[in-house]
């Protein structure tokens, strides 16, 4: 973690806003990458946002030492959190939510309240019964508060989109900003920005919300990532296949994913590849039964 990761944690805990701690010390652009740790500020600035936090030098050595420790557990939780939504196991699902719950009432540091969240609408979400709309709406006012995201909040989105509908995931980002002027190149950054805008073309595929599919296709295509990261530029490459065959030119958008997936193959890429296997089964299969209800329809 970084010095101004800790900074943002404490700011937005206090429900303190930005303007009122970097006024006349950073610019906008320059405390958003402060915040999400791709800058360090100097030894002056920085002992003058502590003061604006009302926190001294030891208080801040003691929560930075504490922060790092908890993140190691936060970041074990979720990957265990992910892989039990992926396979289904409502038991472990079950667990963690309890382990996530005892470690948040001793820190209450605020990603784990939200990880909590993630699990308990989880949990809901494979018993069909009970609405997760309470988990929604808090989500949404977390990620509501913030113009420009940090890896944080793109985790985030990424980890709960499975709680959205059409219409509240397009009220989220219908003000968001994909596009900022930074020069920094940040591969985190770029693979986490494709995978939301990648789910949330699936989201509005499945919602029958064409016009915004067709928006966030753009905006994929024009997220600027390195030459060299493969993730992102091979979800590009995917997403854009899918493009031409949600236009109708089935056989083209074929041979664009089936180049994706032998570049998969090629470099080990198996996860990404049975990933991105099962998205364009599911949708073809979706298309079909849209297919046939609508000949059904006609008849």
């Amino acid at each position: 973690m970084k010095t101004g990761e800790l900074i943002r944690s404490i700011r937005t805990s206090k429900g303190i806003k930005a303007k009122t701690i970097y006024d006349g010390l950073l610019s906008g652009s320059m405390y958003y990458k402060y915040e999400s740790g791709l800058v360090e500020t100097t030894a002056d600035t920085f002992l003058h946002i502590l003061d604006r936090l009302n926190v001294d030098s030891t208080e801040f050595i003691a929560l930075f030492e504490k922060q790092n420790n908890e993140r190691t557990h936060y970041e074990e939780y979720r990957e265990n959190l992910m892989t039990a939504f992926k396979q289904k196991n409502l038991n472990e699902v079950r667990l963690l939510e309890k382990k996530i719950e005892r470690d948040y009432q001793s820190n209450q540091l605020v990603r784990f309240y939200n990880l909590k969240l993630v699990a308990l609408a989880m949990k809901k979400h494979f018993g069909h019964h009970e609405s997760i709309l309470p988990e929604r709406r808090e989500v949404v006012h977390y990620l509501s508060r913030s113009k420009y995201w940090s890896h944080y909040e793109y985790e985030l989105l990424a980890d709960s989109i499975f709680m959205f509908d059409g219409s509240s995931l397009d009220k989220l980002l219908s003000d968001h900003e994909w596009f900022n002027n930074d020069d920094a190149q940040d591969i985190r950054m770029e693979n986490l920005k494709v995978k939301v805008l990648c789910e949330a073309i699936l989201l509005f595929i499945k919602t029958r919300r064409e016009t915004q599919a067709s928006l966030y296709f753009s905006i994929l295509d024009h997220i600027e990532v390195a030459a060299d990261n493969v993730y992102a530029n091979g979800c590009k490459d995917f997403f854009k296949g899918l493009k031409v065959i949600e236009d109708g030119d089935y056989e083209q958008g074929i041979k664009m994913v089936s180049a994706a997936f032998a570049l998969y193959q090629k470099l080990g890429m198996e996860e990404l590849y049975r990933e991105q296997v099962d998205i364009l089964q599911a949708l073809l299969k979706f298309r079909l039964q849209e297919s046939t209800s609508h000949r059904q329809r006609k008849a």
